[in-house]
């Protein structure tokens, strides 16, 4: 009998394996840039008929999953992954109001796939830190003098546990990784979207980030975003406030009021250009610090910024830190090829790809160059 029930358990599990998940239909599609018109248009089907696949109402069958991999480039396993994806975090939801639906959906898409990577990845390579990104409730902290929780007061915490010294922080990308995250290089194909970050139950704290920004730029997004995961994970509030919080954790947590005050009294470009060798931040994300310590008036920042405007520094500043390179996904693709023996067609069988894909999806991470020359793409565009 115990034997008979261990076979059937085992059938049961190879039946969901073999199950259809029609959200990863959705998924591929949305990766692709594709909508249900177009993508019904090349299969040479009813859009009614797709929508019933990908809402699960009906299973294609075998010949439409051979057509389906075929017109959307992945391997007929990659419509059996189990699992679900996951929308983006609502405090996103200002900056991506900007962009299209299909681009949105486009790059939803590409986290998760990219996620799903990851937490395949992570079964086999021991990755363990002592550190952590924690969560934040207002309620249950009280700032200095006992008063309310400040968003300077937190970012003041947060550099004191994780015991960071005084003046600039070194290097934001590897203080990440070394406290629990895990920075995922991407190319957006949008400036609309200069970061994104997840925190999801069993995989580490997940910094999503766009490859093309430059150094100063990055830095900034990326405390944006740790200021995301350690003030809004617990408390939701509106779009407009978290926004607002996360600009102000990252002007506090890389340019601390204590130390950058005394140094912004005197405020022209001069100094500016100055303080951003030192910080490592844009002369812009100065002078919203300065603005934000009440160190400057309404006139002199309106006159930065015209100044800014004429010298064509809005869009990108001169004198660019050095560039700040991801490590631990490296190390996690290199560990797989080297050390378990992983061939590059294992690796895509792994993760559902076709060869060609993941060696362009990660290619900076097979061969460890630091992202220079041309920079990894998360799609294959068809």
């Amino acid at each position: 009998m115990l034997l008979a029930s261990e076979a059937l358990a085992a059938a049961y599990r190879e039946a969901a394996m073999e199950k259809f998940n029609h959200h990863m239909l959705t998924l591929a599609r949305d990766s692709r840039g594709l909508t249900q018109v177009e993508l019904s248009m090349q299969l040479g089907i009813m859009q009614g008929t797709l929508s019933k696949y990908e809402t699960g109402l009906q299973e294609p069958p075998a010949e439409v999953v051979r057509a389906l991999s075929e017109a959307l480039g992945y391997p007929q396993a990659f419509f059996y992954e189990i699992g679900r994806p996951y929308g983006l975090p609502p405090f996103h939801y200002r900056r991506r109001k900007k962009l299209s639906a299909k681009a949105l959906a486009r790059i939803v898409a590409e986290m998760n796939i990219r996620r799903m990577h990851l937490a395949k990845l992570l079964i086999s390579f021991s990755w363990k830190t002592n550190a952590f990104i924690p969560e934040i409730d207002p309620d249950e902290y009280r700032g200095r003098g006992k008063g309310a929780l400040t968003v300077d007061d937190a970012a003041r915490s947060l550099r004191e546990m994780w015991m960071l010294p005084s003046g600039p922080i070194d290097n934001m990308v590897q203080l990440i990784e070394d406290n629990g995250g895990v920075v995922i290089p991407c190319d957006f194909g949008s400036d609309l979207i200069d970061a994104m970050s997840q925190r999801i139950e069993g995989l580490p704290v997940l910094f999503f980030v766009n490859v093309n920004a430059p150094t100063d730029r990055l830095r900034l997004t990326l405390a944006h975003e740790l200021g995301h995961m350690v003030l809004h994970t617990i408390t939701v509030k509106s779009d407009e406030e978290m926004e607002d919080e996360a600009d102000a954790f990252a002007g506090a947590f890389l340019l601390p009021a204590d130390e950058i005050r005394p140094q912004l009294r005197r405020f022209d470009l001069r100094q500016l250009a100055n303080l951003k060798r030192y910080w490592k931040v844009s002369m812009a994300a100065l002078a919203v610090r300065a603005d934000r310590l009440m160190l400057i008036t309404p006139y002199q920042s309106k006159m930065f910024w015209i100044e800014m405007g004429k010298l064509g520094y809005r869009k990108r500043e001169p004198n660019e830190p050095p560039k700040e390179h991801p490590n631990l996904l490296r190390q996690i693709i290199s560990f797989h090829l080297k050390k378990l023996g992983y061939s590059v067609p294992e690796m895509a069988k792994l993760l559902h790809l076709r060869s060609a894909e993941f060696q362009e999806m990660y290619r900076a991470e097979i061969l460890g160059d630091p992202y220079q020359g041309s920079q990894p793409k998360l799609r294959l565009v068809k």
